[in-house]
């Protein structure tokens, strides 16, 4: 099969090239790949380091093949797989690997499994021809959902439904999110906004009113200013910074009495300082949160079939071009999903 693939860290390293086509165990499942997300986890899977100022990526094996957000077409089954899995079936891949028997497993809570890890990192991922994964990771979607959709749901959709899940938001309150033009923020307006809550995006693109965001601002010295004259000094009652160190303290500040605040990203770096009195005196809760479970990728995708949810794609490469597609994903004039298409 063809694949994109690194011998050792650096973008420079980046090859496309053929690749043994995977045989697959008992227990696993061959998909054929169809369309696929590029986020900054596969970013940082291919340089080697989690972040700005993050630890270093364990990655197995070499030559690696990266990518983790995987919509695909069932070509292989084994014979200890499910029942209700056949040749042909439309899948998404959950993308974190359980053994299904931990303390956390046994929870229905997958994605925090003590002997986890994430498909395109600790194993092969999906910028190739076929990528093969264990039975418990195949999710089938509707026949009328299509791939570019599809893809989105396994990281950035599951990561935001996870943190607003989490977050307890309510009818009519106020969320403010940051990183509102990325895909996970798309998505969490969106969510939010299926839940009757008062949307609000940090960012300054005009088209962000078309997924559901009911106003958006620069994160500049008026943000706070701002936020206070929408809410009629409420302030903000959940708070999605997937962004990290730079816009943590002017997320903090927005924070109303008893708000929470979610994070799940350090795109800006990990050092997160708080003022003790600002949280006690609030009542704040800080909860970190990471991708989501098995179920509520299930639910998700109904919940997206629903309310009809929306992504919104930049730039499409082919299998071939995918390296190029990877070194885009921080380009500054970026507005959408960057995808990688095998069809």
């Amino acid at each position: 099969m063809k694949a994109l693939l690194f011998s050792q860290p650096g973008l420079q390293n980046l090859t496309f090239g053929d690749y043994q086509t995977p045989d697959i165990h008992e227990d696993e499942v061959l998909v054929e790949t169809k369309c696929m997300g590029v986020n900054p986890i596969d970013y940082y899977t291919v340089t080697g380091l989690h972040g700005t100022d993050g630890p270093k990526m364990k990655i197995f094996p070499y030559p690696h093949i990266p990518g983790t957000e995987i919509s695909g077409e069932v070509k292989r089954i084994g014979f200890k797989t499910k029942s209700n899995i056949s040749e042909g079936d439309r899948v998404i891949i959950y993308n974190r690997l359980f053994d299904g028997t931990c303390v956390y497993c046994r929870s229905g809570l997958q994605n925090m499994c003590v002997n986890g890890g994430m498909i395109g990192i600790q194993t092969n991922g999906g910028f190739s021809e076929y990528v093969k994964v264990p039975y418990q990771n195949i999710i089938k979607i509707p026949d009328d959902m299509d791939w570019e959709l599809a893809s989105a749901l396994p990281i950035a959709g599951l990561t935001a439904y996870n943190a607003i899940i989490q977050s307890g938001l309510k009818p009519k309150e106020n969320l403010l999110i940051f990183g509102g033009s990325g895909n996970t923020g798309l998505f969490s307006a969106q969510i939010g906004k299926s839940l009757g809550s008062i949307t609000i995006s940090v960012s300054s693109k005009e088209w962000l009113s078309d997924y559901g965001v009911d106003h958006f601002f620069k994160n500049d010295q008026y943000l706070v200013e701002n936020i206070s004259r929408v809410t009629n000094t409420k302030m903000i009652d959940v708070v999605i910074n997937s962004l990290g160190e730079k816009t943590w303290k002017q997320g903090m500040a927005t924070v109303g009495k008893m708000g929470r605040v979610i994070t799940f990203g350090v795109l800006t770096g990990g050092k997160l300082e708080i003022d003790g009195r600002l949280l006690y005196n609030n009542q704040i809760t800080i909860k970190g949160t990471t991708g989501g479970t098995v179920q509520e990728l299930i639910d998700l995708i109904e919940l997206t079939r629903k309310e009809s949810f929306r992504t919104r794609i930049w730039k499409k490469f082919s299998l071939e071009d995918s390296n190029h597609a990877i070194e885009m994903v921080f380009d500054k004039k970026r507005e959408g999903r960057i995808i990688i298409t095998n069809y």
